[in-house]
């Protein structure tokens, strides 16, 4: 029997992304629940056209609240959730019909692109995008659950930053990682997003008076940290770990602020501590860069691929082993895991060029050269030093001179 989905979003003044929001689930829902949290514009108006079911909720300073309400109106299957300001990847349509219909999980993580123009970003990936006339330098991303069954009894917690997936640990769900792409637009403008991050900050330090719990002291920490102030993430992170000892994210967010410093053995200390609480992907990719910043590439070796165990979709995973392997000699292996990575994101421009590297190490010059052109097509940020290297080789093949008719950069 085929499972249903109800889209669950919350909204407040929405109207200039939420129509593109939901065009982007036609063919997929069978239900919207919209609760709005005090919209001034058209945003109600916009949902009705998409035959939403629309509630008024009084804002309360939290998200989980307005969120949670949402879960209580939808009547299908299971849930997905997105925001006003997001849009889920055509791709992932088909993927999310199969994924319902299965029976072994209970939830789904999506992988959420962060579109932005800030380079320095943590995590940016250079990977130019245009929708709606408006261009993007690249995105950073994140994996969150999105998708999940019905009538399970779980619920978002968080003030800011809510999540189900503690609900969904603690009642034993089954969760399984997808490649499946939310694309977000909303952090993309930078006053924009410097102004939700602070109100978002007030919020967390009300409620860390409110509740001075480990779960307050992490929200507060993350809002810290994404408003840069460095300092003040790490006490608070420190402080969430000192109330629970196995607190998991927030030891892997010190890992994350320690690895920032280039303190690679704090940052590895806080990686392994947040591993022996629960091991996740995320942690054993940020323990292998550390260990690859310091020259062991065995044990840099070893957790990539325990990364890549819990998520096999995740091509950044793949880029690093290929560089692992490639350090360590062993290019016939190396080619094979970034093959691998460029597959899984054919936009992937450190995936070719490391890709290119390995086989130029081979001696396989004509592959080399190929994957360097396409890092370069992607925009490198080494695409100068690269095409120098593409002039050498042609010139050792004897090939025609290669012109560069694409755009360059990012």
């Amino acid at each position: 029997m085929n499972q249903k989905i109800s889209l669950c979003m919350i909204t407040r003044d929405e109207e200039e992304y939420i129509g593109q929001c939901l065009n982007s689930v036609k063919g997929i829902v069978d239900e919207i629940i919209v609760v709005d949290t005090g919209s001034t514009d058209k945003t109600k108006d916009i949902a009705k056209k998409f035959n939403a079911r629309v509630f008024d909720f009084k804002w309360v300073d939290d998200f989980s609240a307005a969120r949670n309400e949402s879960l209580k109106h939808a009547t299908k299957d299971w849930i997905l959730v997105l925001d006003a300001d997001e849009v889920l990847d055509s791709d992932g349509i088909k993927a999310i019909k199969e994924f319902v219909n299965g029976k072994e999980n209970d939830a789904f993580l999506f992988i959420q692109k962060n579109y932005t123009n800030e380079p320095s970003i943590a995590g940016f990936v250079n990977e130019e995008h245009k929708r709606n006339g408006k261009t993007y330098a690249g995105w950073y991303g994140s994996f969150i659950v999105r998708l999940f069954r019905n009538k399970k009894g779980y619920e978002f917690q968080g003030t800011v930053h809510e999540l189900v997936e503690p609900s969904i640990e603690s009642k034993k769900g089954k969760t399984a990682a997808t490649n499946i792409a939310i694309l977000h637009y909303g952090n993309a403008y930078p006053a924009a997003a410097s102004k939700k991050r602070k109100y978002y900050l007030e919020l967390c330090k009300k409620k860390v008076q409110q509740n001075p719990n480990d779960a307050s002291y992490y929200e507060l920490g993350v809002l810290h940290k994404e408003n840069g102030n460095v300092d003040d993430a790490l006490k608070s992170f420190r402080k969430a770990v000192e109330l629970n000892p196995k607190h998991s994210m927030a030891l892997y967010e010190l890992g994350i602020l320690y690895e920032k410093q280039k303190d690679f053995d704090e940052a590895i200390k806080r990686y392994t501590e947040s591993l022996r609480a629960k091991e996740n992907s995320e942690a054993f990719q940020s323990l292998g860069v550390c260990y690859l910043k310091k020259g062991m590439l065995k044990e840099a070796y070893r957790n990539f691929t325990k990364a890549m165990l819990l998520n096999p979709n995740k091509y950044t995973i793949y880029n690093n082993l290929g560089a692992v392997l490639e350090k360590l000699g062993n290019y016939e292996h190396a080619v094979q895991m970034l093959e691998i990575a460029t597959k899984l994101n054919p936009k992937n421009g450190i995936g070719f060029y490391n890709l290119g590297i390995a086989l130029d190490k081979k001696g396989d010059f004509v592959k080399a050269t190929e994957a360097y052109e396409k890092a370069v097509e992607l925009g490198h940020p080494k695409s100068d030093d690269i095409k120098k290297r593409v002039k050498q080789l042609k010139g050792l093949l004897n090939l025609p001179s290669y012109k560069y008719g694409f755009k360059v950069g990012g």
